[in-house]
């Protein structure tokens, strides 16, 4: 799956799985976590960057092209250790993406600014990052500068408005990333096998496009990345996703609602 798309997924997965807005007078969302609107927009800026998390093995991916030579060392370091589609693409690589997520949370890092007064630093940062991700996956904005000036802005903001971010930070962590396994898992060339890095290889006489001969498993609905059939999809997905976040702004005190 291409990076924007993987982007729009994680967007609409918390979106489905948090949400909680009526729109036409239907719920959009499960509201699994009873989160407040604030927290679901975070949630949602989070998520659509973290979608990307796993694709940090990719040389000529969005998180490679963010962040100048330092960016493009660290995934090419990475390529080279797992391959592309490999460790990063598993269930391990989600729970430590969460676990890393878990563990920025918690730093106390208290900063006082004027104006926003006390925030907490770690988790604005990790909001920036991945909203700078996103939006440059999404081609919201462009430029090497312009993205990470809107993180930071979103990362500021979602600190006054969302300011407890013990639960849902990391929870949208971990479902933007599964979002980018289940949107490869979708296409031919598949992901790592499910207990990985324990991998099960299938007899040669059962491997199969579902379960590839490299223990690799697929369930190829979207056929090769990119395919129309990922465009209608990820078409689909942004119109569900517009309406809910606008739907879900709508409802927050103080960004729409009087």
């Amino acid at each position: 799956m291409m990076g924007g798309h993987h982007a729009i997924s994680g967007t609409a997965a918390w979106m489905a799985l948090a949400g909680s807005a009526p729109v036409l007078g239907r719920v959009t969302g499960f509201d699994l976590w009873g989160l407040g609107p604030s927290q679901v927009i975070a949630g949602a800026v989070v998520a659509t960057g973290a979608a990307l998390l796993p694709d940090i093995d990719h040389p000529s991916g969005t998180i490679s092209r963010s962040g100048g030579g330092l960016t493009k060392a660290l995934t090419r370091a990475v390529s080279s250790a797992a391959g592309h589609r490999g460790a990063t693409h598993t269930l391990l690589a989600v729970a430590i993406f969460t676990a890393l997520a878990v563990a920025i949370n918690r730093l106390d890092w208290q900063v006082d600014l004027p104006v926003l007064g006390e925030i907490q630093a770690g988790a604005a940062l990790l909001v920036a990052a991945m909203c700078a991700l996103g939006t440059r996956a999404l081609k919201v904005v462009e430029g090497r500068w312009l993205p990470w000036a809107v993180g930071l802005a979103a990362g500021l903001l979602v600190a006054v408005i969302a300011p407890d971010t013990s639960f849902w930070l990391p929870v949208a962590v971990a479902v933007g990333a599964l979002t980018h396994l289940v949107g490869d898992l979708l296409t031919t060339d598949g992901i790592p096998f499910p207990t990985w890095p324990l991998t099960v290889k299938p007899p040669k006489h059962l491997a199969s496009g579902l379960w590839q001969r490299s223990g690799d498993i697929a369930l190829p609905l979207l056929g090769d990345a990119g395919s129309a059939r990922e465009w209608l999809l990820c078409t689909a997905l942004t119109v569900y996703a517009a309406i809910t976040v606008l739907g879900t702004v709508a409802t927050a005190p103080g960004i729409l609602a009087p």
